[in-house]
């Protein structure tokens, strides 16, 4: 019994040996973690508003879990395959929590952020890849998505002193307008599509990606500053991410 037992499990790593071997070096399935940056630094010149509507939202280095499939159109390929990279889903997360210094340096007296400066992300990205293999188990991969994208923030600001006309604020929700219920969820969730860029070096298993992800997504906002007054509504607001990662390929 002894002696059986030992031959099958003899015969059960040969043949995953074996499938190591024969296997393509062209991987499907992957896990992809790592760091996310959002938007780009906060200038003390512009206003709350101003550094919003420009992408820079005072965000901190955040993560990014990504999960996905590449469907290769090639069977039997060795030095170049070619198909449809679909990352089934990518979930973003940064804290907004560089607005002190902003309020500092912008000598603006009596600041104050409320909220838990959450800026959130869930997206789907589908769209054409090319692999290269120049050498032994060495894997290149080139990838171009379109990337339809939820987005949350959870980040008030404000300064100033209102009683001298010099006060600012900025929220994403909407409670200036008039039948409009700003607290809802669906009213603080912006959607936008985006484009990816990507490219994934990896040996096996193994691998390290870089994506940028570039797009505006449609937020409702409520703003006040002396330069332009009290204003409410919708704006698309451009929200580009930079993201280092581990790639894990199955």
């Amino acid at each position: 019994m002894k002696l059986k037992n030992l031959l099958l499990l003899v015969l059960l790593m040969a043949s995953m040996q074996l499938y190591a071997q024969e296997r393509s070096v062209f991987r499907k399935g992957y896990l992809r973690l790592g760091l996310n940056q959002l938007g780009s630094d906060l200038s003390p010149n512009l206003t709350p508003r101003e550094n919003i509507f420009d992408g820079r939202f005072g965000a901190g280095t955040g993560y990014v879990l990504e999960q996905g499939h590449i469907y290769y159109f090639k069977k039997n390929a060795t030095l170049i395959n070619y198909g449809l990279d679909w990352t089934i889903i990518s979930l973003n997360y940064n804290k907004m929590d560089e607005w002190e210094n902003y309020a500092m340096a912008a000598g603006a007296p009596n600041a104050y952020v409320d909220g838990t400066k959450i800026a959130a992300a869930a997206s789907t990205k589908l769209g054409p890849v090319i692999s290269f293999n120049p050498l032994e188990k060495l894997v290149v991969d080139l990838r171009f998505q379109i990337a339809p994208t939820l987005r949350f923030f959870d980040f008030n600001y404000s300064d100033g002193d209102e009683n001298t006309g010099n006060d600012r604020y900025f929220s994403f929700t909407n409670n200036a307008q008039d039948d409009f219920d700003g607290e809802s969820v669906k009213n603080r969730i912006s959607f936008g599509v985006a484009t990816n860029f990507g490219i994934t070096l990896r040996r096996q298993a193994i691998g390290l990606s870089l994506d940028y992800v570039s797009g505006k997504v449609n937020s409702n906002y409520e703003a006040y500053d002396s330069k332009a007054g009290n204003t409410f509504g919708k704006q698309k607001i451009p929200a580009h991410n930079l993201q280092l990662k581990l790639s894990f390929t199955l």
